[in-house]
């Protein structure tokens, strides 16, 4: 899920990144980076992607079919902070620890931003046919964010489908949950099918 970072006057900064990979050993790697120059990880890696900017990794406990809660925090105590969270939520009445994933330090104070986009990328070990993407399912929920005087603003749900390099020799289903006209959840399917 992307980010957007803003100063604290409102001026766009940068962009962030929270993700997760799923691996086959009941682990998955939590990905959490700033891009652009304005980014430091004082636990991880001076770039984003291959560019300027900083990245952290955190392998945690995973479970297929669970539901996963990936949160990114401004620091109360400095906002020059960004904290990354994960925290197992299959059971709302029961969740499990929140999971501290890395900090993030910006050069200034900072607000985290408005609308981005949510994705599934094929990562990993590269490919060169569609029909070597693994059937893979899934959901998103809406993003929220907590402002200031700590009233919850809960995000929607939009698709525009697949895209990508493979988009049209991939197959799959996407439905979109909506509550009162508003997308709040993004279930999906699909799989690589050509040559």
């Amino acid at each position: 899920m992307m980010f957007g970072v803003n100063t604290e006057k409102g001026t766009a900064l940068g962009r962030g990144y929270i993700g997760m990979q799923p691996r086959g050993d009941g682990k998955a790697l939590i990905i959490f980076s700033g891009y652009g120059p304005h980014f430091n990880a004082p636990k991880g890696r001076a770039e984003f992607d291959g560019v300027t900017g900083a990245s952290n990794s955190t392998l945690v406990d995973f479970k297929f079919g669970n539901k996963y809660e990936l949160t990114v925090e401004r620091d109360p105590a400095d906002p020059r902070i960004l904290s990354a969270y994960v925290q197992d939520v299959t059971d709302p009445d029961n969740p499990g620890p929140k999971q501290h994933v890395k900090d993030i330090h910006v050069d200034q104070n900072v607000a985290l931003a408005g609308s981005d986009a949510g994705f599934v990328e094929q990562y990993g070990a590269k490919i060169n046919k569609s029909s070597q993407i693994a059937p893979t399912r899934g959901s998103f929920f809406a993003p929220f964010t907590t402002d200031d005087k700590g009233d919850v603003k809960v995000g929607e749900i939009m698709s525009t489908g697949l895209y990508g390099r493979y988009k049209n020799s991939t197959v799959g289903k996407q439905h979109i949950v909506k509550e009162q006209g508003v997308g709040k959840e993004l279930e999906f399917s699909l799989q690589g099918v050509g040559s």
